[in-house]
């Protein structure tokens, strides 16, 4: 039988299409299927109105209404720019863009930038740069979708006699880094809910699927979104108490994952092709020895408490005490949890390295991917012997100049809260 939708505050069609097929060219057919929006007012999307409390019928077959793929597509070529990154908006595809950005991050969200000419005359360039429009996209590299999003603001600049546009965007997701819950909906207290069904509630509003590839874990006793909370700040206070980090899908999804030991996926040495250089970073005032976290409970007068102690630090007779207050933290396990991912942001925080080179893909010819596994040897750069690392954020850039490829790359410790016994440069 085919599915109905109960509209709820801030729905739109695209949004649903979406949240029922995976993609906003399902949004005819499910026009098509409820004839009650005929004659209705026009939104900005070029769709007929819909209202709180409407139904809507979910058409069953939904493969006439899946979008072209970007390969068939024939495109609007913006500047004399590489073609191999695309995006692609209201059906139609433009690439040639003479500089582009795709920021691919492993325990966060992903971002876009592309810049292109800018020529008024030309209507699909002009339909682009209307502000506060927030446009569905899909976004590719080599017809391979990298993640459906939003076109957020568009930034326009002239200078002499150039003119040109930057478009920049983040995943369907990304509205909950910006967003907090709608005032019909808060505040969201969920009692006895696991995660999942948590991060289910927090994110109805915006139809945003949530998706986990790891343990969920136990349910928490009792949690509140509050009115100011930010949507995603408070899942991902709560994901790291059971071990999980927060992306994004190619599909715009919420992802919680957990980590997973992979082969090496790169590897890049000292004075070889494609590596350009590498640049540690590190910040010794933020690592310490010894990490404390307190929590209160709803019992009277119990508190919890927990220590997290750096055995390299403390082997070499340095104390540097820390202490965190985690509000959230429920159990003495919820608090071990969270301290320990403290902990391994601390160490990604204090140890990390910038390296860039001069391609997109491996030796395989596979493109770079966020989380990846990469095998560094650099002596000039303090990595004295070949040391893995996890890449936390992979960002593909173009330029006039050429293509590179910027990795930061922290220590596997980062995900797990494990503080090496060695690090690179011994």
């Amino acid at each position: 039988m085919p599915k109905a939708h109960k509209v709820a505050q801030g729905d739109t069609l695209n949004a649903i299409a979406i949240r029922y097929t995976g993609s906003a060219g399902a949004v005819p057919s499910i026009v098509a299927a409820n004839p009650q929006l005929q004659g209705r007012k026009q939104s900005l999307e070029g769709w007929p109105v819909i209202f709180p409390d409407d139904t809507l019928i979910m058409p069953e077959d939904q493969t006439a209404a899946a979008p072209a793929p970007a390969a068939a597509m024939n495109p609007v070529v913006v500047g004399g720019g590489e073609q191999d990154c695309s995006i692609v908006i209201n059906g139609k595809k433009f690439t040639g863009f003479i500089s582009y950005s795709l920021k691919l991050q492993y325990d966060s969200l992903d971002t876009f930038s592309f810049t292109a000419p800018y020529d008024p005359n030309i209507e699909a360039l002009r339909e682009l740069a209307q502000p506060f429009a927030f446009a569905l996209c899909e976004v590719f590299y080599n017809d391979a979708l990298v993640f459906r999003g939003t076109l957020l603001t568009p930034d326009p600049e002239l200078a002499n006699t150039t003119s040109e546009i930057t478009l920049q965007g983040y995943p369907l997701c990304g509205v909950l880094n910006d967003c907090m819950t709608p005032p019909t909906r808060y505040p969201l207290q969920c009692m006895g809910l696991n995660l999942k069904g948590i991060a289910d509630a927090a994110c109805d509003s915006y139809s945003i699927p949530v998706v986990f590839d790891g343990e969920i874990g136990p349910p928490f006793t009792e949690v509140s979104l509050e009115a100011t909370d930010n949507v995603l700040d408070f899942l991902v206070k709560l994901a790291k108490q059971r071990k999980l980090l927060c992306t994004n899908t190619s599909k715009g999804e919420l992802l919680f994952f957990s980590p997973k030991e992979e082969e090496v996926f790169a590897s890049f040495t000292e004075g070889r092709y494609p590596l350009l250089s590498v640049k540690p970073k590190f910040n010794a005032q933020n690592f310490y020895s010894h990490i404390t976290g307190l929590a209160k409970t709803e019992v009277e007068n119990l508190s919890l408490a927990w220590v997290f102690e750096n055995s390299y630090l403390i082997n070499k007779g340095v104390l540097r005490h820390h202490t965190v207050n985690i509000d959230s933290a429920e159990s003495q396990s919820d608090l071990e949890n969270a301290v320990i991912a403290y902990a391994g942001r601390m160490l990604s925080d204090c140890v990390s390295f910038t390296l860039e080179c001069e391609s997109h893909v491996n030796e395989k010819n596979e493109v770079f991917k966020k989380g990846m596994r990469v095998s560094v040897y650099a002596p000039s750069a303090m990595i004295a012997r070949e040391t893995v690392f996890i890449a936390k954020e992979v960002e593909l850039q173009c330029t006039t100049e050429g293509k590179t490829a910027v990795l930061t790359l922290v220590l596997p410790g980062s995900y797990t809260g494990e503080i090496p016994k060695e690090f690179p440069w011994e």
